[in-house]
């Protein structure tokens, strides 16, 4: 999405079709190790998971309720993406449990796959009293967490994505639902985002140790070549004790393997 009038470079999708593959752990470590090592970037989050889960790592409660979320951009035709500042400097749009019955609501609009891409790129609901009054002009990059399904949520977020990366577990069910993500991809580039392209395939929570993760290494290697990242995201506790406690792996523990990975993953992804 960038031009000569725009700050944005890139918008990246995080995505897969299953669950506990690590989407929000990539995208809250993912956005940290970025803004950690440029700290002139402004990087926007953008909770797309009914579950919220990286809503309430930035605070996100019960007690804010009744106030703007995505879905309530999403519900209407005018909708305007509210965008709140964490105080690590990320800035977020939270999530709702009432996004997961946002489809109806989708489908009465006149292009249902492009209502987040049109969110995007038009005014912005200001939360954050800083003055932001346009994606494309006030952020440098946009990671998007996905829910775990290929739903209209997902397709929406593909839909503005410049880049798409699929993070994946090392195990049987998480590798063989790849090739259904890189499918429909391949299927909203064609129809929908013709600038649509897969950033990378990125091994996470990986035990180095057993020979099967080994062997669906190199499998991965072996079927998609150079899509896989060369950074590989190593299985660690921290990060769930870390997420306990509602913080990012930096302010845990930030010389554990898995900061380190994720500064090696911004670095190969955003050069």
């Amino acid at each position: 999405m960038e031009s000569n009038q725009t700050r944005l470079k890139e918008v990246l999708a995080v995505v897969n079709n299953k669950g506990g593959v690590g989407k929000t752990t990539t995208v809250q470590s993912l956005a940290v190790a970025m803004k950690r090592e440029h700290k002139d970037w402004r990087i926007l989050v953008i909770d797309m998971d009914p579950q919220g889960d990286l809503s309430k790592l930035y605070g996100w409660n019960k007690s804010r309720e009744g106030q703007p979320t995505v879905t309530d951009a999403m519900s209407t035709e005018n909708g305007h993406l509210p965008i709140y500042k964490s105080d690590r400097g990320i800035y977020f749009v939270p999530s709702s449990p009432k996004l997961q019955k946002i489809e109806p609501k989708l489908q009465e609009q006149m292009q249902p796959y492009m209502v987040l891409r049109k969110l995007i790129i038009g005014s912005v609901e200001d939360c954050s009293g800083e003055g932001i009054t346009s994606i494309p002009e006030w952020f440098d990059y946009v990671l998007i967490d996905c829910p775990p399904a290929l739903s209209m949520c997902t397709y929406n977020a593909m839909a503005v994505a410049s880049g798409l990366l699929i993070p994946v577990q090392m195990e049987g069910l998480s590798v063989s639902g790849l090739a259904p993500v890189i499918v429909e991809m391949e299927r909203v580039k064609r129809e929908l985002n013709p600038q649509l392209e897969l950033r990378g395939i990125l091994p996470v929570m990986v035990d180095a140790r057993p020979n099967i993760s080994k062997s669906f290494i190199a499998y991965l290697e072996q079927a998609y070549g150079d899509n896989i990242t060369t950074t590989i995201v190593p299985r660690s506790v921290k990060v769930n004790e870390a997420q306990t406690k509602k913080q990012d792996i930096y302010e845990y523990k930030q010389w554990s393997p898995v900061a380190i990975a994720y500064e090696q993953l911004a670095k190969e992804l955003f050069r």
